[in-house]
């Protein structure tokens, strides 16, 4: 494998930079010209210095580092969402099988939220097995957690449900909204934890609507609404609108909340087999329960 200074030479040349743009006031001469020969080792803080004045993330380092191919974790983690968004068990399936026993914690990890997600498609609660229980204990211990652990972690509350522990979902609920406010600024959010954000509150309304906890439901829009569509992913603001439209079926404006939910659709159809199957499901699903709600609201009002 390339070495870490080697890498750094072949993005210096392709950008044209000197060895004294890059490496003033960070190492000698001497000591670039060994590392850029993978004969020396830089620290962290070194290394971020040089990136720097290269104008190139980590990330992109890495990317570039392992010759312009993401980590195997990634790749996979891409293709279970990829397959979860097209509901394809297969590819799902497969994954699962082929980590679920890997000597790498992040693939067993990976794997297990695969099962959930399997599971999961079938039924509002899961089996939790060692592998299920171990990402559990791993994240719910933790007080923080990385940008990678805060896209696993809305399964907590899908296991939470299934360990009969559905008292514990605040308390997930809020650690996930303090780790992803770490990530944000008013000016930036330079690693779209909003869309993380808004992906954990539709998780978190479905919930509580199977639940029926339509109180908790009704007030979770506040933290929805709030969030400047303009900071938010094209994900983001589908995810927004989505919970918006369900919530007017529910609570406020049927008309509004049709209106909106058939403009999520049409967009959904221009792409032939659909791209986002969970959201043409939860559009279907939701219409007949929020029916059977407000009818069920009607024969209250006139006992």
């Amino acid at each position: 494998m390339t070495s870490i200074g080697e890498t750094v030479k072949k993005i210096r040349n392709i950008k044209g930079f000197t060895q004294k743009e890059v490496y003033s006031g960070i190492v000698s001469r001497s000591f670039a010209n060994r590392f850029e020969r993978g004969l020396n080792d830089v620290s962290a803080s070194k290394l971020f210095a040089i990136l720097d004045n290269l104008s190139i993330s980590v990330n992109e380092f890495r990317f570039i580092q392992n010759d312009y191919h993401q980590t195997v974790a990634q790749e996979l983690d891409n293709r279970l969402r990829k397959a979860y968004d097209a509901h394809n068990l297969q590819i799902m399936g497969k994954i699962v099988a082929d980590h679920k026993e890997s000597p790498n914690l992040g693939l067993r990890s990976l794997a297990a939220t695969g099962e959930i997600l399997i599971e999961s498609y079938y039924s509002k609660t899961i089996t939790v097995t060692p592998e299920i229980d171990n990402l559990w204990n791993k994240l719910f211990s933790s007080r923080t957690w990385t940008i990678q652990e805060i896209k696993f972690a809305d399964i907590l509350f899908v296991i939470a449900i299934s360990k009969g522990k559905a008292e514990l979902i605040p308390k997930i609920f809020d650690q996930f909204e303090k780790n992803c406010k770490q990530y944000i600024s008013l000016e930036n959010d330079p690693f779209d934890m909003l869309t993380e954000l808004m992906n954990m509150y539709l998780t978190v309304f479905q919930i509580q609507l199977n639940l029926t906890e339509y109180d908790r439901a009704r007030k979770l829009i506040d933290k929805v609404t709030v969030i400047d569509p303009h900071t938010l992913s094209a994900d983001g603001r589908i995810m927004q609108q989505l919970i918006n439209g369900v919530w007017q079926l529910y609570f406020g404006d049927e008309t509004k909340g049709d209106q909106i939910l058939k403009a999520i659709e049409q967009f959904e159809r221009l792409y032939s087999p659909p791209i986002d199957h969970n959201a043409m499901g939860i559009i279907e699903i939701r219409r007949k329960l929020a029916k059977q709600y407000r009818k069920e609201l009607g024969k209250q009002a006139t006992d």
